[in-house]
């Protein structure tokens, strides 16, 4: 099996907005940060990892914790999301493309590592996480000819553009890689399934499960 680079794009500035109306901004940067790690966890046993960092990198900021740990490597990144990924898939087809690359989203708190060998063991030239709602949470690209598309039905637009190229496109469904949590009723499956930094920052913050259930799922309280 060839060596896989990981790539983890991360955005801290006005993190996680459709949380607005459960979290401060200043406890959705704490959710992200927390995602983040929970993801890196889950990732880390793959290879070097790098994270795309939108926004000014500080001496101050907050992803110390990350700085501190071997393999992960910190960039400055000033591009929107498809540009920023598609010039560092660029940059490792420049230098032969000694790995395959995995492209991670930073909001998979419920992801383990386990998860990640059937990724990894699926057949394609790319092989694609779909995400709730037709997005992609997770490309395993082993083709440098692949480039990304994001937002709105990334999903179908990822297996049409490896399809145009020529390529084969692996499809790996997984209930724990496939649950990214942008809305407020995604906080029940991290209350019920996780087991890393997200949960625990939920359950700091007074989150728990109701026991009753909204319209089709359970949901949640919070004690101030």
């Amino acid at each position: 099996m060839r060596p896989i680079r990981v790539v983890v794009p991360f955005k801290l500035e006005c993190a996680k907005s459709r949380l607005s109306s459960v979290l401060s901004s200043e406890e959705r940067e704490e959710l992200a940060l927390a995602m983040l790690e929970d993801v890196i966890d889950a990732v880390s046993g793959l290879g070097e990892i790098s994270i795309l960092l939108r926004g000014p990198i500080t001496d101050g900021d907050p992803l110390h914790r990350l700085r501190s740990r071997p393999g992960i490597e910190i960039l400055d990144c000033r591009e929107d999301l498809d540009p920023a990924l598609n010039l560092f898939i660029a940059s490792l087809e420049e230098k032969g493309w000694l790995s395959d690359l995995l492209i991670a989203m930073a909001d998979l708190p419920l992801m383990r590592a386990c998860d990640l060998d059937g990724l990894l063991r699926t057949p394609g030239d790319v092989v694609i996480v779909p995400g709730r709602g037709g997005g992609t949470n997770l490309i395993l690209i082993r083709d440098p000819r692949f480039r990304v598309s994001y937002y709105g039905l990334s999903f179908l637009k990822h297996v049409r553009k490896a399809e145009e190229l020529g390529l084969s496109a692996g499809v790996y469904e997984s209930f724990r890689c496939g649950s990214d949590v942008d809305e407020p009723p995604d906080l029940v499956e991290v209350l019920i399934h996780g087991r890393g930094r997200t949960a625990e920052l939920l359950k700091s913050l007074g989150f728990a499960l109701s026991g009753k259930r909204e319209k089709t799922r359970a949901g949640w309280v919070r004690d101030r």
